[in-house]
């Protein structure tokens, strides 16, 4: 899977999650501008999880600070479970 696969899916993740414009997102928007509690975060890679058939462990959660360290973190455990 790309990265900008796994991008588009966290964007639309979020875009739904926080009633936002998917185009307004950019992969270096942080969580905070974007308005993401850390439950936000939580329900957001749940979805990311679901979708990919995948698991975020939790502790990878408090590192992810913009769209990019999400991107780059599901990217990391997709290759593993490849």
């Amino acid at each position: 899977m790309m990265d900008r696969d796994i991008q588009a899916i966290a964007i639309g993740a979020i875009a739904r999650q926080k009633q936002l414009d998917p185009a307004s997102i950019r992969p270096d928007s942080s969580l905070q501008e974007l308005g993401i509690s850390s439950l936000d975060a939580i329900t957001i890679v749940y979805e990311i999880e679901e979708e990919l058939g995948i698991e975020v462990p939790n502790e990878a959660l408090d590192s992810l600070g913009t769209i990019q360290d999400i991107v780059e973190r599901v990217s990391q455990l997709v290759g593993r479970s490849a």
